[in-house]
């Protein structure tokens, strides 16, 4: 599914998030940014998972961003949007992982 000329991109938390002293903290994501599909990866049909693993500071905004795996290219794309990423402030930072599925057909 397209919209705005904007690949269809699927977000998952796939892992509790932790605060430095590892107790689960729900952090909701307010604010996000879909990634651009690279036109040259959707046009030839390549598609892939990026898991991130991003820490997200107390203010709520993604302060640091490692990626786990997935095609260079869709990396930085992916990067590029999760760095804009607002979540709700909390008293301390804390630590996720998400994943973005990039299918080029939708």
């Amino acid at each position: 599914m397209a919209v705005c000329g904007i690949a269809f991109v699927a977000l998952y938390a796939s892992a509790p998030l932790l605060t430095s002293q590892n107790t689960p903290v729900l952090r909701k994501l307010v604010y996000k940014v879909a990634p651009k599909y690279p036109r040259e990866l959707k046009q030839n049909a390549i598609g892939g998972v990026v898991r991130l693993n991003i820490l997200i500071g107390p203010n709520g905004s993604v302060s640091r961003i490692s990626p786990i795996g997935g095609n260079p290219i869709l990396v930085d794309a992916a990067t590029l949007a999760v760095r804009q990423w607002k979540y709700v402030p909390a008293d301390h930072s804390t630590t996720t992982e998400v994943q973005l599925d990039f299918i080029p057909s939708q």
